[in-house]
C-alpha cells in the first residue's frame, strides 16, 4: 500500500477530537468487538482514515460480516485468481457501507522469495465513510461495540 505522501504545513496531522481522528476511533471500536485477527488498527492522517494489510481469511470474514455470501472455508493459502475473487468480495461488500466510495483494495499473493503470507490491502476511507462502515459492524452479530459516532 502507498504510504501518504510527506507532510507539509497545509496539511497537519489530525488532533485528537477532530472529526477524522473519532471517525478513526469509532471505526477502530467498531473491528474490534469482531476481533478480526490481524486487522491493524485504522489511523488518521490529514482527511483519510487509513486500514492497511489485513491476511486474506480476515479479509474474507469481513466481507462475509458486511453481507458477502459466506465462502468456502480454505486449508491453503489462496492462489492469484482466487485472491482476486476475495478482494472482488471485500471490495462489493465494503461499497454499500460506504455509499459507494471507492476503497483501493488489492491483493498480493504469498512471496516464496520473503516467504510472506498473502494479504488484501485496504485503502482509505473518508471521515463519514469510516463512520458508516463502523455503524454497520457495530449492527453484525458479533460486534459488542457501541460507540456513538456523532
Amino acid at each position: 500500500m502507498p504510504l501518504p505522501e510527506p507532510l507539509s504545513e497545509s496539511s497537519p496531522l489530525p488532533s485528537p477530537g477532530s472529526p477524522v481522528h473519532e471517525a478513526a476511533t469509532a471505526l477502530r471500536t467498531a473491528l474490534a468487538g469482531h476481533r478480526l485477527e490481524g486487522f491493524p488498527v485504522p489511523y488518521a492522517d490529514r482527511d483519510r482514515i487509513y486500514l492497511g494489510e489485513v491476511p486474506v481469511p480476515t479479509a474474507d470474514r469481513l466481507a462475509t460480516l458486511l453481507g458477502a455470501e459466506p465462502a468456502p472455508i480454505r486449508a491453503d493459502l489462496p492462489d492469484w485468481p482466487e485472491g482476486r475473487r476475495i478482494v472482488q468480495r471485500v471490495r462489493d461488500a465494503v461499497r454499500a457501507p460506504v455509499g459507494g466510495e471507492f476503497v483501493d483494495i488489492d491483493f498480493w499473493p504469498y512471496c516464496p522469495r520473503c516467504d510472506e503470507d498473502p494479504v488484501v490491502t485496504l485503502g482509505s476511507l473518508s471521515p463519514v465513510a469510516a463512520r458508516d462502515l463502523g455503524r454497520v459492524l457495530r449492527t453484525r452479530t458479533g460486534s459488542a461495540a457501541t460507540v456513538h459516532d456523532g
